[in-house]
């Protein structure tokens, strides 16, 4: 497997105009998107009443974008990639602003619910590899996972901001959740609009080999392909599945928990700020880590702590235990995903970005998909305790996956990727 590399020349990151106009757009949809994500399962109870129904709401749009993740695959590979990023800011433009207008003249129900929930569940599954593919174009191969790295500081000063920042909109009108995530949308569509760079697809003439995949539905398999014949991958992703799906029950769980306790909803969304606090300090010491340590030592290490980490949770919901357990885990995501993510995208060739991201985000999503609907229910019928008790299982298995997995603790700095990654 031969790496590839971005188009972008190496230069300091805050020096990359391309870069901050990049993070800028992908900042201002994602600001908004987590505003109006946090009000949503909450906006379900209130107007179900049912913790069922509130979960089976952000399942059905979790599902719907997996649904839309293949087909949206091959689509951000077709098109130039600063299409797909303005058409999805528009659309995503229309849904939300549209959900405003329904609670502002009461029309806001549970099947306009659904819809809003079908609507931007398609527009993400569509587009969700579109911003990730245009990063390689803007960004060298070397700078690639500081850039990822630094991608996660800004999504925990989203996580910090935007949760409390709800409920407090929520305090005023169930609308404003929404109409912010339509400003975040167009402010995505103008900032997209900065970037110079070129952004489509790999288009260089290249000779075709025997077995490569003709037709839509084997060019849209591509992705799956790519992943299976990884025997990184087919380790990795198993990991990260047992994790997020423990962490999605988890933060469900104890949300609807204190909210059916009568906590204002912005003291629960601070439940979101102690784990993006950690990402957004333990950012810039992953890139530092990243240069310096093998990234193989570097994940399996800080992968086994925060599966380790996160066994008094599920066992003891108690408040010093969740801050501590969630703070100390928001240190060591920005280095797990800057590492592997950077790492990741370095391997995949530039025209198999959409499909092959696709499909990793679509394989690791699967279980943690159906995590709020079947928390819901467990919280029904069992109750607090029994349900997320049931996620201490899956944080040791995710880490002997990751500890027994030789190639994965064999990974080489950043500086030496290409030479790992060139077979003979």
């Amino acid at each position: 497997m031969t790496t590839f590399t971005g188009a972008a020349a190496p230069t300091a990151l805050r020096s990359n105009r391309d870069y901050l106009a990049w993070l800028a757009a992908d900042t201002s949809w994602q600001f908004g998107s987590a505003i109006r994500g946090f009000a949503m399962t909450l906006i379900g109870y209130a107007v179900t009443g049912s913790f069922s129904q509130a979960g089976l709401v952000a399942t059905v749009s979790t599902v719907v974008s997996m649904v839309a993740m293949v087909p949206g695959g091959v689509l951000v590979d077709r098109w130039d990639r600063r299409t797909s990023l303005m058409v999805s800011g528009v659309l995503r433009l229309v849904v939300y602003a549209g959900a405003a207008a329904a609670w502002w003249t009461g029309a806001l129900s549970v099947a306009v619910l659904y819809l809003v929930g079908v609507a931007s569940g398609t527009v993400s599954g569509l587009f969700a590899a579109a911003a990730d593919a245009a990063l390689k174009s803007v960004v060298s191969s070397e700078e690639l996972p500081r850039a990822v790295a630094s991608n996660q500081g800004r999504d925990g000063a989203i996580s910090l901001a935007a949760p409390p920042l709800s409920g407090l909109l929520m305090g005023l009108s169930y609308a404003l959740p929404f109409l912010t995530a339509a400003l975040g949308s167009l402010l995505q569509i103008l900032c997209t609009r900065l970037i110079r760079a070129d952004l489509r697809p790999n288009r260089q003439p290249r000779i075709d080999r025997p077995g490569d995949p003709t037709g839509w539905l084997p060019q849209a398999l591509a992705g799956f392909t790519l992943v299976v014949r990884n025997p990184l991958l087919r380790r990795i992703i198993p990991a990260l599945i047992c994790v997020n799906a423990g962490l999605s029950a988890l933060y469900v769980g104890i949300t609807l928990t204190l909210q059916h306790r009568g906590v204002p909803t912005w003291r629960i969304g601070l439940i979101d700020s102690v784990i993006a606090a950690g990402m957004l300090v333990g950012a810039p010491f992953a890139q530092r880590l990243i240069r310096a340590v093998p990234t193989g030592r570097l994940v399996v290490t800080a992968f086994i702590l925060c599966s380790a980490l996160l066994i008094p949770v599920s066992l003891n919901q108690s408040v010093p235990v969740v801050v501590a357990s969630f703070g100390l885990v928001g240190l060591l995501i920005p280095a797990i995903n800057g590492a592997m993510g950077g790492y990741f995208q370095s391997i995949i060739p530039d025209e198999l970005q959409g499909r092959t991201l696709a499909a990793v985000a679509l394989v690791q999503q699967s279980v943690p998909a159906l995590v709020p609907a079947v928390t819901g229910v467990g919280l029904q019928y069992l109750g607090a305790a029994p349900t997320l008790a049931c996620t201490a299982v899956l944080f040791p298995m995710a880490a002997v996956l990751m500890l027994t997995h030789r190639q994965l603790r064999e990974l080489p700095t950043p500086d030496r990727w290409q030479i790992a990654t060139v077979e003979p």
